[in-house]
C-alpha cells in the first residue's frame, strides 16, 4: 500500500510539471497610431514624433511596426509638417515642427490605400509650483506620500493628465484631473507608494489635455485597472480614440492624436 501511494505521488509530481497550452483566437492586425505631441516648456518643440505599430497576439514578443506610411501634420494656417519614417523603425520624425498654445491641428495619415484623420487643439498646462513630501501616509500612517502643486489656469474648464515614472514600478503610472470645482486655485497631484523610501527619484510629467482626452484617458486607465479577475485580466472593451478611417470607417485604428504643452520635474525622496 506504502508503494502504491509513492508511486500516486510521484506521477501526479510529473503531471504537474507538464505545460499547457492556451490557444487563443488572434484576430487580423489592427494599426495603432501613437500620435502624441508633447511640447515641454522651455524648448522649441521643433522635433516630434508619430508612432506606427500594430496589435498582436497575447504571447507575442514584438511589436510589429509599419512602414511605407505617408504621415503629415497641418496647422489653421494651412502650413504642413511632414512626418519621415527612419527606415523600418516605424518612427515617424518631424524635425521642424512649430507648436503654438491653443491652436487647431489636423493629422493626415495614408497607409494601404487608407486614409485617417483626425483634429485637435494644442492644450497648455501651467507650470509645476513646488513638490512637498510628507511621511504619514497609508493604513498605518508610516507610508510617504508626495503632493506636487500647480496654480489653475482661471476662468476656463482645464482637465490635466499627471505622469509618474520611477524605478519602484515598471511602467509610468497615470493620473486625470479637471478643474470643475478649483477653478483659479492651487491644484494638488498626490503619489504614495509602499515602496517609496530615501533616495528614490520619481519624475513627473504634467499634460494639459482636451475634455475628450481626458474622457479618452479615464476609460483607458479604468480599463486597465479594472476588478481583479486573475493574473490573465485583459482590458473588457476596445476604447477608440479619435483618429477616423475616412476610406473604410469599419477598418478602425487604435490611438489617438493629441498635443500638449508640457510640464516636468522631480523629486528625491528624503
Amino acid at each position: 500500500m506504502k508503494k502504491l501511494i509513492l508511486f500516486l505521488c510521484y506521477i501526479t509530481i510529473i503531471s504537474c510539471e507538464e505545460v499547457v497550452d492556451v490557444n487563443l483566437e488572434t484576430e487580423t492586425p489592427r494599426l495603432v497610431i501613437d500620435a502624441a505631441i508633447n511640447w515641454e516648456k522651455g524648448t522649441s518643440g521643433n522635433i516630434q514624433t508619430i508612432r506606427l505599430t500594430t496589435t498582436t497576439g497575447y504571447f507575442d514578443n514584438q511589436i510589429p511596426t509599419v512602414s511605407g506610411a505617408i504621415v503629415r501634420v497641418t496647422n489653421s494656417s494651412n502650413t504642413v509638417f511632414n512626418f519621415i519614417e527612419i527606415p523600418n523603425t516605424g518612427n515617424y520624425i518631424c524635425t521642424n515642427f512649430a507648436p503654438e498654445l491653443n491652436e487647431n491641428y489636423k493629422l493626415t495619415l495614408g497607409y494601404n490605400g487608407q486614409t485617417y484623420i483626425a483634429e485637435e487643439k494644442l492644450i497648455p498646462s501651467p507650470p509645476i509650483l513646488d513638490v512637498e513630501q510628507t511621511n504619514d501616509l497609508g493604513i498605518n500612517n508610516d507610508e510617504i506620500g508626495i503632493k506636487i502643486n500647480f496654480k489653475d489656469f482661471a476662468n476656463q474648464r482645464n482637465y490635466y493628465l499627471f505622469r509618474y515614472d520611477s524605478t519602484i514600478n515598471p511602467f509610468p503610472e497615470y493620473q486625470i484631473i479637471d478643474d470643475q470645482f478649483t477653478d483659479g486655485k492651487t491644484m494638488s497631484w498626490l503619489y504614495s507608494h509602499k515602496n517609496l523610501v530615501q533616495g528614490k527619484t520619481i519624475n513627473f510629467t504634467q499634460y494639459g489635455v482636451s475634455p475628450m482626452y481626458s474622457n479618452y484617458m479615464r476609460l483607458i486607465i479604468g480599463a486597465s485597472s479594472g476588478a481583479n479577475n486573475g493574473p490573465f485580466q485583459v482590458i473588457p472593451t476596445r476604447v477608440r480614440g479619435n483618429i477616423i478611417n475616412q476610406t473604410n470607417p469599419d477598418n478602425y485604428v487604435l490611438g489617438y492624436f493629441r498635443l500638449c504643452e508640457v510640464a516636468k520635474s522631480n523629486y528625491t525622496i528624503k
